[in-house]
């Protein structure tokens, strides 16, 4: 009975080693993170901006999602709309604005994609 024990407790001790070496090893081997950046579109029509925008800050700022950007697109948005984005990122340093013109050349910015063309 006592080398029975001995034995399982022995098999419990390798594995419990296996688990800890994994853990610690196999943890630097998974993939790393892939950018996540969310895309606003700011338009003239959306009255609800200024509680997407107060959202979105509690969501970039809690760090509890994996969105680790925001860029705000301006479509058609108007004087008031525009100032309260450029306000907003001067807050949110994770958020940028820009025109739905400037969308194909921030994009490769944001995620560190470079080509040439």
């Amino acid at each position: 009975m006592d080398i029975a024990i001995i034995i399982s407790a022995a098999v419990m001790t390798v594995i419990a080693g296996i688990e800890f070496g994994c853990l610690f090893c196999c943890s630097k081997l998974r993939m790393k993170s892939v950018p996540v950046i969310a895309v606003l579109p700011v338009t003239q029509s959306d009255d609800q901006l200024e509680h997407k925008l107060e959202y979105m800050e509690n969501v970039i700022t809690r760090k509890s999602h994996e969105i680790e950007g925001l860029l705000l697109v301006a479509i058609d948005a108007d004087p008031g709309q525009l100032a309260l984005c450029r306000d907003f990122c001067n807050v949110v340093p994770a958020a940028e604005l820009a025109d739905i013109s400037d969308l194909e050349k921030k994009l490769p910015e944001m995620f560190a994609i470079y080509h040439e063309i």
